[in-house]
């Protein structure tokens, strides 16, 4: 019997030093703060208390030299909840991972419902088992006696795996064969654990199972996540590149070095600092093909303030530009604020009679910043924005490098009210 316990427990330990430096590889990835990266993070959390509460039952579970039975039932209690607990996470982390592709209906929102529902009342029948069963659950020598009342367990846990399998084959299109087998796996080896467990009680099987399953997990679609970032960056070179040319159109260029041209009639000295932006404008558009990282928020706005200056000069009276910068030191992904800027410029005010003003406003609160870029032009249907053409190629691309450090843009429009630009940056992964 002592060969049993240190059996268990060696494969306990060995499981906990694997689910360890597998927990600490996800938090110190770039996919930390990502919502399955989170969940799954939670999954093993909880399998460490899983593989603690294990080795404890082992050592106090038989023991005569107990003098209370509560230790054994409290090992117990949190060794079993463990299970249930994982599942839930895990359904949760299903939903997750098929919202992120597809939209799913109310009846695959309300399956998984169910699941979780199965889950906390397994919980339930767990918490309430050394209450209903007092008197007979501990036997001689502090053992453990199971009652027919423990099997509620594994009904509830097998009913969440095939809810969970069902919702799977039922989406199953919309995922990688890779990502369906890591999923669907993470249902049958705890499931094959599970149905050891009953027949060999005793065993590590159970615990191993879904310490097994983690492995898998991590090994697959952590290995997916780091294809889809390097195939991210790709297209964030490429995105760069587009967005310059989008920028030096050449109309533009026709009409920032017309405008020069006339100034060096009307007021030289103008014509002069409309050259040196113009060339520091084409100088930045350039740097930003070589920078793969974040930049100073500083740096951003001199590039939008001197694209800003050539339109002010282009547009004359037409064009104000306020700025309200009330906070600074944090980083962006480059050539973010002046495609907003633009937008605001050829889209909104150019195209409103008689002009109107831009407005750039940096606020920062606890959890966030903000870069907000508004002006009083025609506005639009803020719909139509996701349409796929040319105008708005440049938006599409500052959202894909928002997504790299967790930011977002959002608009805000009415046709004949202006329109409002706003970029959200979390404050912990932007500071400088």
């Amino acid at each position: 019997m002592n060969d049993l316990i240190n059996t268990n427990i060696a494969f306990a330990a060995f499981c906990f030093v694997v689910s360890l430096i597998i927990l600490v590889s996800v938090m110190t990835s770039e996919h930390s703060k990502e919502k399955s990266s989170r969940l799954f993070i939670y999954i093993i959390i909880v399998n460490l208390m899983l593989l603690l509460a294990s080795t404890a039952w082992f050592l106090l579970n038989g023991n005569p030299a107990m003098n209370s039975p509560i230790p054994v039932i409290v090992a117990e209690w949190i060794k079993a909840s463990c299970g249930p607990l994982i599942l839930i996470l895990y359904t949760r982390l299903v939903i997750v991972i098929l919202s992120e592709k597809t939209v799913l209906s109310k009846y695959i929102i309300y399956a998984a419902r169910i699941a979780v529902v199965l889950c906390i009342a397994d919980i339930i029948s767990i918490i309430l088992e050394p209450i209903i069963f007092s008197s007979r659950l501990i036997g001689d020598n502090n053992q453990l006696i199971r009652q027919d009342w423990y099997i509620l367990s594994y009904i509830f846990t097998f009913l969440c795996m095939a809810i969970n399998s069902g919702i799977l084959i039922a989406k199953r299109k919309f995922l990688k064969n890779r990502e369906l087998l890591t999923l669907v796996a993470y249902i049958i080896i705890p499931a094959l654990g599970v149905i050891v467990h009953m027949m060999v009680e005793g065993t590590p099987v159970n615990m191993v199972s879904i310490t097994v399953a983690i492995v898998f997990y991590f090994a697959i679609i952590q290995n997916e996540l780091s294809k889809q970032t390097h195939e991210l960056e790709r297209e964030l070179v490429d995105s760069r590149i587009s967005v310059m040319m989008s920028q030096i159109k050449p109309h533009f260029l026709h009409n920032a070095l017309s405008a020069i041209v006339q100034l060096c009639d009307e007021n030289p000295m103008q014509a002069k600092k409309a050259a040196i932006d113009f060339s520091a404008y084409l100088r930045g558009n350039m740097e930003s093909l070589s920078n793969t990282g974040l930049i100073s928020i500083e740096k951003e706005m001199d590039h939008v303030k001197y694209y800003l200056s050539l339109e002010k000069a282009i547009y004359g009276k037409a064009l104000e530009i306020i700025y309200n910068i009330e906070a600074s030191d944090f980083m962006v992904p480059p050539l973010t604020i002046q495609p907003i800027a633009e937008n605001a410029v050829k889209h909104g005010v150019g195209k409103k009679e008689g002009g109107g003003t831009v407005t750039i406003s940096i606020k920062v609160t606890e959890d966030e910043y903000f870069i907000i870029v508004a002006d009083d032009g025609i506005g639009f249907d803020t719909n139509k924005l996701l349409e796929k053409n040319t105008e708005h190629i440049g938006i599409d691309n500052v959202r894909k490098r928002l997504a790299l450090c967790g930011g977002i843009l959002e608009h805000y429009s009415k046709p004949g009210e202006g329109t409002t630009a706003v970029i959200k940056l979390p404050t912990e992964s932007m500071t400088s």
